[in-house]
C-alpha cells in the first residue's frame, strides 16, 4: 500500500497534465477501504494549486472544499471548478450529479469515492456498471494514462459570438424573423441570451421580456447580463439599466397578459407548451427561441419535429443556429462522452418502416432485468419517454429501472419500440393510514392518486384499494394520432389488474381528448399551474371495479363549475369545452359531509371543499344564517382573495384565513347535529 500511493498521485498528476493540455476532462472512480479513500483524496487535495476550485457533492465536507448535499448539485450551477470530488457512499442522485457535472472544467477531474452499495437492485447495477467505465483505482492497481488526442483547440467562444450577434440581429433586422438558437448542454445559449441583452440595452433603450420555464433557468442569462452592466440594478427576476429593462415573466403569465415588449426571449422553449409557443409567435414579432436539445431540458427532438416544422410554414424567413462547440471543455471531452452513455443521453429514433401495420403489432410486458440485460431495448423506450415528455428528468432513469411498484409495457414490430407505457402500482392502504391522510396528518409518498382522491375528494376506498396509475404514455413521432396509443392502453387493461386505472397529466384539450377516448373521467383538477408546462393537472380513472367513482365523477362537476369562478379563470376556453362536454345530466343530490368534517379538522384544502361549503351555506334557513360569520360569507360566496380577506378581517394570511373557515364549520356542523369523526 506504501508503494501504490506514491504511484496514485504520479498517475493523478499526469492524467491532470494530460487534461490540461487537451482541454477535456478525466473521471477516476476510486474503489477500496474508506480509511484507504479519504487518504488518497486528502493528499489530491494538498497538492491542488491554492487557486483551484474545488467541490464536492455528497458525503462529508472536508477543510478548503465547496461542499453540498447529494440532492443539491443544482446550487453549483453558474460556477466553475478544476476538481469535483461525488461521494456515492449513502446515496445518488442523478439530477444533481449532472448538474454538478458541468460545473467542471477543461482540465479538471472527477473523483468518485464511496462504497459501492449491495448490486440488488438493477438501478444501483446500473450506476456500478457506469462507474466501472471510469478510469478505476484500487489500492493494488493504477489503469494506464489513456490515450487521447483531441481536435485542434479553436475559439471556444467563437460559435457563441456569432449567436449574440444573431440575437441581435433580430431587433436591427426585419420583423417577422424570429430566430431559434438550439445547442447541446454546456455550449453556453444561456449565456448568449445574457451577453446579447446587455449589448442591446447598452446600444438603446429596449423592453425585453424574457420567459422560462423557471425563474431560476434562466440564472445565467441575468448573471452574464449584470457582468456586462455591472453599473444596472439587479432584483430577482429584473435588471434595469438606463431607460432599459430586462424583465423575467412566466409563461402562462406572458400568454395572459400579453405584456409589450421590443424583445422576447424563450430559453429552454422546448419545455413549453406547443400552443404557448405557437402564441408568442404570432403575438410578438420579434423573438429569440433557445432550447437544450440533449439533456432531458425539454423533449428537444419534439421541438425540432413539431415547432419548428410549424415556424417554417407560419414564418419562413425564421433563421435558425445550432451551437455544438462546449464552451468549458473540448469538443471530444472523454467524460462527457462517459455522461452521456450513463444517462442516455445520445438517444436517437430508428425510422419505421414506411407501411407499418398496426395490426401486426405485439404487447408485453418489460421486466427491470431484461432492461438491463439489453441496452438497446431500454434506450429505444427512454428515447421514447424523453420525446413525450417535457419534465423527463435524468432521475426518471433511475427511477424506472429502481422502482419496484413501477412496470413498462410496450408495442413493438419484429425489432423496433414504437410505444410505451410506464405504471406505477398505488392504493391498497390499510384503514388507519387512509383516516390519517383523510385527516391531514399523513402523505406518503408514491400513492399520488389515491391520497389525492382520499384527502381532496373524501374516498377512503380509493386509498384502500389498488391503482394502477399511468405515469407515461409515448408513441414513436412516425405513427402519432395512428391509434396505437389507445390500442397500447387497451392492452395494457387487459394484461394488468387493479381496481381502477389513474393518470396525472397537464391539462390540454388534446390530452384530455385522448383521455376521454379510453373511458377514463375527470375527477379532481389542480389549484396552481405547473411551473413548466403552465397547465393546471388533471386526475383522471378508469373504473376497473370502483363503484365510488360515478359520485367522483359527478362531485367534480359541481367542483368544476365553482372553480371557474376563482382558480379556473384563466383555464383555455377549449379546454373548458371538453370538460363540461361530457357533464352528465344527473347531479350530485347530497353534500359530502364527510369531507367537510375532514376539512374542519385539518383534511384536505379549501379549493377541493369550496363549492361544498358553498352549497351548505345556500341550504341554510333564516336562524341558521346567524352561525355564519362575514369572513365565511367573504370567502365562499363573494369569492375574495385571501390577501382580500386577511386585509379586512385583521389577519395575516391564508393559514390564518383558512383555519378561522376550518374553526367556523367545525362549529356549524356541530349545531347542525353533523356527526364529527371520532
Amino acid at each position: 500500500m506504501a508503494n501504490s500511493t506514491p504511484n496514485f498521485l504520479q498517475f493523478f498528476e499526469q492524467l491532470q497534465q494530460l487534461a490540461a493540455k487537451q482541454r477535456c476532462r478525466f473521471g477516476i472512480r476510486l474503489q477500496g477501504g474508506s480509511d484507504w479513500q479519504q487518504a488518497l483524496v486528502q493528499q489530491i487535495l494538498n497538492q491542488q494549486n491554492a487557486h483551484a476550485a474545488v467541490f464536492q457533492l455528497g458525503g462529508e465536507p472536508s477543510s478548503g472544499v465547496t461542499h453540498v448535499a447529494a440532492k443539491k448539485g443544482q446550487l453549483l450551477l453558474g460556477r466553475e471548478c478544476q476538481l469535483l470530488i461525488c461521494d456515492v457512499s449513502d446515496e445518488f442522485d442523478a439530477n444533481s450529479f449532472s448538474a454538478a457535472l458541468g460545473t467542471l472544467v477543461g482540465g479538471g477531474m472527477l473523483l468518485v469515492i464511496g462504497a459501492d452499495a449491495c448490486n440488488e437492485n438493477p438501478a444501483q447495477q446500473w450506476l456500478t456498471a457506469a462507474l466501472s467505465e471510469l478510469l478505476v483505482v484500487t489500492p493494488t492497481s493504477i489503469p494506464v494514462i489513456p490515450a487521447v488526442e483531441l481536435p485542434l483547440e479553436v475559439d471556444a467562444f467563437a460559435q457563441q459570438t456569432a449567436a449574440v450577434a444573431q440575437i441581435v440581429r433580430v431587433i436591427e433586422g426585419h420583423r417577422k424573423r424570429p430566430l431559434v438558437l438550439t445547442a447541446d448542454r454546456g455550449r453556453g445559449k444561456s449565456s448568449a441570451l445574457g451577453i446579447a441583452a446587455a449589448q442591446l440595452m447598452q446600444s438603446r433603450s429596449l423592453n425585453i421580456v424574457l420567459t422560462a420555464p423557471t425563474l431560476s433557468a434562466v440564472a445565467p442569462v441575468f448573471h452574464h447580463a449584470f457582468r456586462l452592466l455591472p453599473q444596472a440594478q439587479m432584483n430577482k427576476g429584473e435588471l434595469c439599466f438606463g431607460e432599459s429593462r430586462l424583465r423575467f415573466m412566466a409563461p402562462d403569465d406572458i400568454i395572459a397578459h400579453l405584456p409589450e415588449c421590443d424583445l422576447l426571449l424563450v430559453d429552454e422553449a422546448a419545455a413549453l407548451p406547443l400552443p404557448f409557443l405557437m402564441a408568442f409567435v404570432s403575438h410578438y414579432h420579434r423573438a429569440v427561441f433557445s432550447t437544450t436539445i440533449h439533456g432531458y431540458e425539454g423533449c428537444g427532438r419534439g421541438f425540432t419535429l413539431k415547432f419548428q416544422q410549424w415556424l417554417q410554414q407560419e414564418r419562413p424567413q425564421t433563421r435558425a443556429l445550432h451551437l455544438d462547440q462546449p464552451i468549458r471543455w473540448n469538443l471530444g471531452d472523454p467524460l462527457e462522452a462517459w455522461h452521456r452513455r450513463a444517462f442516455l443521453l445520445d438517444y436517437e429514433f430508428e425510422f419505421l418502416p414506411d407501411a407499418l401495420d398496426i395490426a401486426a403489432l405485439t404487447y408485453q410486458s418489460i421486466s427491470k432485468q431484461q432492461l438491463l440485460a439489453d441496452r438497446e431495448l431500454l434506450e429505444s423506450i427512454f428515447s421514447l419517454l424523453v420525446n413525450a415528455h417535457y419534465q423527463t428528468s435524468p432521475n426518471d432513469l433511475f427511477h424506472l429501472l429502481g422502482d419496484d411498484a413501477m412496470s413498462v409495457f410496450i408495442a413493438k414490430t419484429n425489432k423496433q419500440v414504437v410505444g410505451c407505457i410506464l405504471a406505477v402500482r398505488e392504493g391498497g392502504l390499510d384503514a388507519e393510514l387512509v383516516q390519517q391522510i383523510q385527516l391531514g396528518q399523513r402523505r406518503p409518498k408514491g400513492h399520488l392518486a389515491p391520497v389525492t382522491l382520499a384527502n381532496q375528494l373524501g374516498f377512503s376506498e380509493a386509498a384502500s384499494q389498488t391503482c394502477l396509475r399511468v405515469m407515461r404514455i409515448a408513441v414513436h413521432p412516425q405513427v402519432q394520432d395512428s391509434g396505437i396509443g389507445s390500442q397500447l392502453l387497451s392492452q395494457f387493461f387487459t394484461t394488468h389488474h387493479a381496481d381502477y386505472f389513474a393518470t396525472s397529466f397537464g391539462a390540454t384539450d388534446e390530452l384530455v381528448h385522448f383521455w376521454q377516448r379510453n373511458q377514463f373521467r375527470a375527477m379532481k383538477m389542480g389549484s396552481q399551474r405547473d411551473q413548466a408546462s403552465g397547465c393546471y393537472s388533471l386526475l383522471m380513472v378508469k373504473s376497473a371495479n370502483a363503484p365510488w367513482t360515478a359520485e367522483a365523477s359527478s362531485q367534480f362537476e359541481t367542483h368544476f363549475l365553482y372553480e371557474l369562478k376563482d382558480t379556473l379563470r384563466t383555464l383555455p376556453p377549449a379546454l373548458v369545452r371538453r370538460l363540461m362536454s361530457t357533464s352528465s345530466e344527473a347531479k350530485a343530490g347530497e353534500i359530502p359531509i364527510g369531507l367537510l368534517e375532514q376539512y374542519s379538522y385539518g383534511g384536505a384544502n379549501f379549493e377541493s371543499v369550496g363549492a361544498w361549503i358553498e352549497q351548505l351555506l345556500l341550504g341554510l334557513t333564516q336562524e341558521q344564517w346567524q352561525q355564519v360569520p362575514d369572513l365565511s360569507i367573504a370567502k365562499v360566496l363573494q369569492q375574495r382573495t385571501w390577501q382580500e380577506c386577511a386585509k379586512a378581517f385583521g389577519l395575516a394570511g391564508r393559514k390564518q384565513v383558512e383555519q378561522e373557515i376550518r374553526t367556523s364549520l367545525a362549529k356549524l356542523l356541530t349545531n347542525l347535529h353533523c356527526k364529527t369523526p371520532e
